[in-house]
């Protein structure tokens, strides 16, 4: 099973295939320093397709000169989906939605591969995870041959840690409001994206990324707060003398909210590298 935060991060650039690219990917990438401290923030991709080539010459370098990598979340590490995502007596999606959706919803569904009873019971926000990876699935993605499992595996050995506990993310989605859960559920019906978005992550299209990025209602929650919580943790690692590989989903990492805006703001060199 595809792991719950690997769901999330690609359903939220879909809100807002295979690789269509000839050569190797540049996926965005910033260099932060204090003058003792490196932090390398990469934009990541958590569900790629098989044999996607993003080891470009920058991201090697990132990769041999750091001891530490950092991840949003530990991808060994076990979340609460399954636990928290369903609850009993709710409407079927299709009541949910109502008739003017009901196309929508069933090309969203017929995405994923699933049944359309397969959703029934999901909460608005899980199904609309759910929904909101079926053409990252179509493109035949996959969260094993993600950035985030192959930086995993490539720091073996090396110090790893994560910006969150497990099921963090999954927890913030259920304490949404009800009409930002059911606006993330509407928001999930809005067609295929995930190949241009992979399309602006190979070539580090900030403005494309940007704009794929989260609604402006769900951004300050689902995006702007991870956000601010980040960017004071990575500030606090400035100091002694390290090297950080911090890989991130690239929608964190553009826009005005962005992380790289805000480490800026504190002070921090903060230059783009690709």
């Amino acid at each position: 099973m595809i792991r719950a935060r690997a769901l999330i991060a690609v359903a939220l650039a879909a809100l807002g295939g295979c690789s269509l690219a000839s050569e190797p990917a540049t996926p965005p990438m910033w260099k932060v320093s204090d003058g003792d401290t490196t932090v390398y923030l990469l934009g990541s991709m958590h569900l790629l397709p098989p044999g996607t080539d993003w080891r470009d010459a920058a991201v090697e370098r990132a990769i041999a000169d750091a001891d530490t990598l950092v991840l949003e979340s530990d991808p060994d590490a076990r979340d609460d989906f399954a636990t928290i995502a369903k609850a009993p007596g709710l409407r079927p999606l299709t009541e949910r939605l109502g008739p003017q959706r009901r196309d929508a919803l069933d090309q969203a569904i017929a995405r994923t591969g699933q049944p359309a009873d397969a959703f029934d019971g999901y909460k608005d926000w899980a199904a609309a995870v759910m929904l909101g990876t079926g053409d990252a699935l179509d493109a035949g993605a996959t969260a094993k041959d993600g950035v985030d499992a192959m930086l995993w595996a490539a720091f073996a050995g090396k110090h790893r840690e994560a910006l969150e506990q497990p099921g963090a993310e999954i927890r913030a989605l259920d304490i949404l409001p009800p009409q930002l859960q059911h606006r993330m559920l509407d928001e999930s019906l809005g067609g295929p994206r995930y190949e241009s978005v992979l399309d602006a992550w190979e070539q580090g299209d900030l403005a494309a990324l940007d704009k794929a990025s989260a609604s402006k209602e769900l951004r300050p929650f689902l995006v702007t707060a991870a956000n601010r919580r980040w960017a004071a943790w990575i500030a606090n690692q400035m100091g002694p003398k390290a090297t950080l590989l911090v890989a991130v989903g690239a929608g964190h990492l553009v826009g005005k909210d962005s992380i790289v805006d805000m480490l800026a703001a504190k002070g921090f060199k903060v230059e783009r590298v690709q």
